[in-house]
């Protein structure tokens, strides 16, 4: 049984637990990062995506309030004025030319006329700016747009903003109006022809410079335009539009970084972003929101997986990093090259959150067993062992398994006719004073209490924790119960109380050990032919006159102590014998007596009996209280010989 931490088991609570993290954790972190994602996802694209190197052939001729104050009304802006602004850039020798202003409603009809000569003369490609009633537009000013616009280049001029945060992150390439495809204004001015499939899901990349900051398009005021040089507009795109301070104003992803004055931008500027990511190839596909869900429940469910796994917890802790590390890579992957957007933060924290939910299921499950077995061992074994099951320092297997133990069996001779001297009350206070006495002296030892029967304790050494040096345990444990119990006797004695001598049996073999009884009452005990035997040689003693009898398995797995033997014993029910020792205190050991023994014993074992009753009768003359010298002397007397001693009791 190893000491490493226990491989984790497989449990019905804890599959639940993963159902109901993968249910509700992406939900969760769906909702947490709602308005994160988007910022961060901006901040991501524009790093991977928006850099662009060297000036864009873009620019912006800008309708100010110094452009309006120069003109007789502010609304609709004067046609003839945006007919001569037309006619003049032509001139230039632009690429193209967009107008981000809407030619909705009538005018002085002379003034509208020249706007649409200006348009349809000029030889740059004029591309009018488009709406429908979808964006916003009544039904007059649909009707008169589509007037004006018919038989014309046209795009939409429309931005769709986020409803988060209401920041223009999509591309809108165009859409079907009345069975028609209608291009964007930067679509159409650049003329790559997009498909028509991601009209909805295109990320819109905002150019940045060198240093990270926002790219700056040139912008002229549209009263100056005819002063400026024709260099500044020859072989360029550009775009007309208005730049006032509450028209036509719009967030942007630079307002995380630059505040809303820097990061709010007027949405001519915006298109000519629009444009030069048309005019680049530049294309980000963005995820759908069923496939932001749809990562979420995946990352979310292999984390829950990995925490179900029979993993050590730090494997399963390293996976689910990995994991998310994996997932973040791919992501920003996908978005340098793979031309894909899928959510950067929302698949990571489910995935964090399905693992901390489990990871509280294992530690509760963790506790509750932690505390369920300082319960049931705190009765059995020393503190110092309970916490090191507990700590999980130490393998455990509850219910059964086989173990090599040492099983030390003890009885006190005689209490149960003292029991009936005295009253109770007495009784129970010498019986309790000697248990816990007997008690301490197991948990010191660090053997586990099997039972308490009476006025007999039983115990054993070798589980739950293993113990190479049991058998030794057990000697000692053995040797200090009969010291006790020997003081013991006397301290009763001085009172005038007579009990007798507690007698123990030590035997070492296999048993099943574990917990055995039931849910709700069970005792933690072995089970097999070595608990019977250690019991067996506990009741010898009374017909051998002992106090300590052990088994020649223990005797040989203890260099610790000396021994001398006793009788090989046929135990009633049992196949095969049991030769048994019996353990010599120090004081014994000095004794000349024991050589005396020693060799009686070996002249009995060979059938010399006449050699081994001289032997006996001299250890008898030099220790008359020798109880096995005694016991094999009295054999010789009835004419018993050999060491084979057969009890036909239990």
């Amino acid at each position: 049984m190893s000491e490493a931490s226990p491989v984790p088991r497989f449990s019905l609570r804890l599959w639940v637990a993963a159902l109901l993290a993968v249910l509700f954790a992406p939900p969760l972190a769906l909702v947490a990062m709602q308005r994160l994602e988007p910022v961060v996802a901006d901040r991501v694209v524009t790093a991977l995506r928006g850099r662009v190197d060297g000036p864009l052939p873009i620019v912006v001729v800008a309708i100010t309030e110094d452009t309006l104050a120069s003109l007789a009304y502010r609304s609709p802006i004067d046609r003839a004025f945006l007919a001569g602004l037309i006619s003049r850039l032509d001139r230039a020798g632009p690429r193209a030319i967009g107008l981000d202003v809407l030619v909705d409603q009538p005018s002085e009809p002379e003034k509208d006329q020249a706007l649409l000569a200006a348009i349809d003369g000029a030889k740059t490609p004029v591309i009018m700016g488009f709406a429908t009633r979808a964006d916003g537009l009544t039904v007059r000013q649909a009707e008169a747009l589509a007037t004006v616009t018919d038989g014309r280049r046209a795009g939409l001029v429309t931005l769709r903003r986020d409803g988060i945060d209401g920041v223009v992150r999509r591309r809108t390439l165009g859409r079907s109006v009345d069975g028609n495809w209608v291009p964007s204004l930067a679509v159409a001015m650049a003329g790559k022809g997009e498909a028509r499939a991601h009209s909805e899901v295109q990320r819109l990349i905002y150019a940045v410079d060198a240093a990270g900051q926002p790219y700056r398009f040139p912008v002229y005021p549209a009263h100056a335009a005819s002063v400026l040089p024709d260099r500044w507009f020859a072989g360029k795109y550009v775009l007309i539009g208005s730049d006032l301070p509450e028209v036509d104003r719009h967030g942007t992803p630079f307002l995380a970084d630059k505040g809303s004055k820097a990061g709010t931008l007027p949405g001519v500027v915006i298109h000519a972003h629009m444009l030069a990511q048309a005019l680049s190839g530049e294309t980000i596909v963005m995820a759908s929101p069923l496939a932001r869900i749809a990562f979420a429940f995946l990352i979310g469910g292999l984390a829950c997986l990995l925490f179900v796994s029979p993993m050590r917890p730090w494997v399963r802790f390293a996976g689910v990093v990995a994991l998310i590390g994996l997932y973040g890579g791919a992501a920003l992957w996908l978005i340098a090259r793979g031309d894909v957007q899928i959510p950067l933060l929302t698949p990571p924290l489910a995935a964090a959150l399905c693992a901390s939910a489990l990871a509280f299921v294992h530690w509760h499950r963790d506790w509750s067993e932690h505390r369920f077995i300082k319960s049931a061992f705190s009765r059995y074994v020393s503190p110092e062992v309970v916490e090191r099951i507990a700590a999980h320092r130490m393998g455990l297997t509850l219910g059964g398994e086989k173990r090599l133990v040492t099983y030390v069996f003890t009885d006190l001779e005689g209490f149960t006719a003292l029991s009936e001297r005295l009253p109770a009350g007495e009784v129970a206070a010498i019986l309790n004073a000697y248990l816990d006495q007997l008690c301490d002296l197991f948990t010191t030892a660090e053997a586990t209490i099997d039972k308490i029967v009476g006025d007999a304790v039983i115990g054993f050494f070798g589980a739950p924790a293993e113990q190479p040096d049991q058998a030794a345990r057990a000697i000692a444990l053995a040797l200090a119960i009969d010291r006790f119990s020997q003081t013991h006797r006397e301290m009763l004695a001085a009172r005038g109380i007579t009990i007798g001598a507690t007698r123990i049996g030590v035997h070492k073999g296999e048993a099943i050990v574990g917990n055995f009884g039931g849910s709700r009452f069970f005792d933690y005990t072995g089970v097999g032919d070595t608990v019977n035997t250690a019991a067996r040689l506990e009741g010898a003693n009374k017909y051998l006159g002992t106090r300590l009898l052990v088994s020649d398995h223990v005797v040989r797995d203890d260099p610790d102590h000396a021994f001398r033997p006793a009788a090989c014993l046929r135990l009633k029910g049992r196949d095969g014998d049991v030769v048994c020792h019996s353990p010599i205190n120090g004081a014994d050991k000095e004794g000349a007596w024991l050589a005396d023994y020693r060799a009686g014993y070996a002249a009995l074992d060979a059938g010399r009996d006449d050699e081994a009753a001289a032997a006996f009768d001299r250890v008898l003359a030099a220790a008359p209280g020798d109880a096995l010298s005694r016991f094999h002397r009295e054999r010789l007397r009835r004419g018993e010989t050999g060491t084979l001693v057969v009890l036909q009791d239990k």
